[in-house]
C-alpha cells in the first residue's frame, strides 16, 4: 500500500497599519477562490512600528508562513505619482532600532508579484525606507530618495520584515504613494491618524479650525488618497488571494 502525504498549509499574514488598507485586502481575498487549504489573514493593530511588530506577532503565531507589509506610503522618488505603485526590493530600516541597513524581500515573491501586476498599475520596483516617526516633509522625504535611493517610506514595513526574518519566513512589501515626493503632509493630516488606525474626522476638523491654511493641501491630498486607495484596489484584485507569495 503506497502511503500519501498531504502538502502543508499554506497561510498568509497581511500586514496594514491602517485600517482602509486592511478592508481593501479583506476584500480581495473574500472575493477571490482558494485552492485546497490554503489562507490569508490581515491584522492592522495601527501605524508605527511597535503596531506593525505586534500585527506580524499576531499572524505568526496563528501560523503564517510568510508575511506581507500592505499599503499606503509617503513618496520619496520625485517620479512617482499618487497611484504609483512600490513592489519593494528592500526595506532600509531607519526605525528606533535599526542601523540603516537593508533588508530584503524574498526574490521569487518578487518575480510573481511583478508578473502579476504588469498592465494593472504604475509599478516602481525599488527600496523602501522605513522610519519611526512620520516623514511628512518635502524635503526630508527627498533626502531619503538623494541619500538612501528609498522611493518610498513607511511607518511599519521594518517591523514586519524583521519579524518575517526571526521567524525564518519570507517577506513582502507592497505599497502605494500617497503623497509626492513634492508634497508635505499637512498638520490637520497627521491630528487625525488614530492609533487604532482609524481616521479621526473630529480631530481634523479641531486642528483645521485652529489652522485653516492646512485647508487647501487637505484636499490636494483627499484627491490623492483616493488615487491611492483605487491602486491599492486594483493590486488586491489583481493579486488575491495569496498576493503572489505562492
Amino acid at each position: 500500500m503506497t502511503a500519501t502525504t498531504t502538502a502543508p498549509t499554506f497561510r498568509l499574514g497581511i500586514v496594514t497599519g491602517l485600517r482602509f488598507e486592511a478592508a481593501i485586502a479583506r476584500r480581495a481575498i473574500e472575493a477571490a477562490p482558494f485552492a485546497g487549504t490554503d489562507s490569508a489573514t490581515v491584522a492592522c493593530h495601527g501605524p508605527g512600528q511597535d503596531r506593525g511588530s505586534s500585527a506580524a506577532a499576531e499572524l505568526l503565531a496563528a501560523g503564517a508562513t510568510a508575511l506581507l507589509s500592505f499599503g499606503v506610503a509617503g513618496g520619496c522618488d520625485p517620479a512617482l505619482p499618487p497611484g504609483a505603485v512600490v513592489l519593494s526590493t528592500g526595506v532600509r530600516d531607519l526605525s528606533a532600532g535599526g542601523k540603516g541597513e537593508v533588508l530584503y524581500t524574498n526574490r521569487d515573491w518578487h518575480r510573481r508579484l511583478k508578473s502579476r501586476l504588469l498592465g494593472s498599475v504604475l509599478v516602481t520596483e525599488a527600496l523602501i525606507a522605513s522610519a519611526a516617526n512620520p516623514v511628512t516633509g518635502a524635503a526630508a522625504k527627498r533626502a531619503l530618495f538623494d541619500e538612501l535611493n528609498a522611493a518610498a517610506v513607511d511607518m511599519e514595513s521594518a517591523a514586519v520584515a524583521r519579524a518575517a526574518i526571526e521567524a525564518g519566513v519570507p517577506f513582502m512589501a507592497l505599497r502605494a504613494i500617497v503623497d509626492g515626493a513634492g508634497t508635505g503632509l499637512p498638520d490637520s493630516a497627521l491630528a487625525g491618524l488614530g492609533l487604532d488606525g482609524g481616521a479621526q474626522a473630529a480631530a481634523i476638523a479641531r486642528t483645521t479650525l485652529r489652522r485653516p491654511q492646512d485647508i487647501p493641501a487637505l484636499i490636494r491630498l483627499a484627491f490623492a488618497n483616493n488615487v491611492a486607495k483605487k491602486s491599492l484596489g486594483r493590486i488586491a484584485a489583481a493579486t488575491a488571494p495569496l498576493f503572489g507569495a505562492v
